[in-house]
């Protein structure tokens, strides 16, 4: 039966799922701003190193404001996104079912941080109908404990500690060499055997055309 609203079911609501919800805001923020040093600190270690090898490869760090961060490297860029609300697992999920969450129900709730490869030149020249795709999501509940979904070596088993400065530094390098052992596709050729006058000249600002990369992973998946 469902109980009775009333002020005292408010009051105990807010005293523990909301307030549960809110510690698992705080965490995903203090994650994805320790994510922003890691990232930018291997970009300048990164880059520093490039230099002495191929001056023409770079790999830069990009500020996108407070929720959003990028790096650059090699052609691709990993664009990093943290959503601000706390979301429960799907029912379906694995971890629901394990001794952990089922001690705690407060556990089941994670927030995220998503992140998309795309092609650096997409955003170098704005070219607003290329594709990225998301290769990974990150999740953190209100102990700060995580775990990670992605394509291959981009899942991560559930972890019962604080993130760490070497847990991200881990992930990143794993999304790094993710995005480049997946090369740039060519369309099949029927599909681009006809272009229009105005995309030829250029008079549009970019062409109908889309250039992404293809990973095969599903949002949710």
């Amino acid at each position: 039966m469902t109980p009775e609203a009333s002020p005292e079911l408010i009051l105990q609501t807010l005293a523990t799922k909301s307030s549960n919800k809110q510690l698992v805001h705080r965490r995903v923020l203090a994650a994805f701003a320790e994510l922003r040093l890691v990232v930018q600190a291997v970009a300048v270690e990164l880059n520093s190193q490039m230099v002495g090898i191929d001056r023409s490869v770079v790999v830069e760090f990009v500020d996108r404001g407070e929720f959003e961060f990028e790096i650059r490297f090699s052609g691709d860029s990993l664009v990093f996104q943290v959503h601000t609300n706390a979301f429960h697992l799907p029912e379906e999920h694995a971890i629901l079912e394990t001794p952990y969450v089922q001690a705690n129900p407060n556990r089941a709730y994670y927030g995220l941080i998503h992140v998309y490869n795309f092609l650096s030149d997409s955003f170098k020249m704005r070219r607003m109908n290329d594709v990225g795709t998301l290769v990974s999501r990150f999740f953190v509940n209100g102990e700060g404990h995580h775990f990670v979904e992605g394509v291959g070596p981009l899942n991560l088993p559930l972890k019962e500690s604080a993130v760490s400065p070497e847990d991200l530094r881990t992930w990143l390098y794993r999304l790094m060499v993710t995005a480049m052992d997946f090369d740039l596709q060519a369309a099949p050729f029927a599909a681009i055997q006809e272009v229009s006058v105005l995309a030829l000249e250029g008079i549009r600002e970019e062409l109908r055309q889309r250039t992404g990369k293809r990973l095969g992973f599903l949002p949710g998946a």
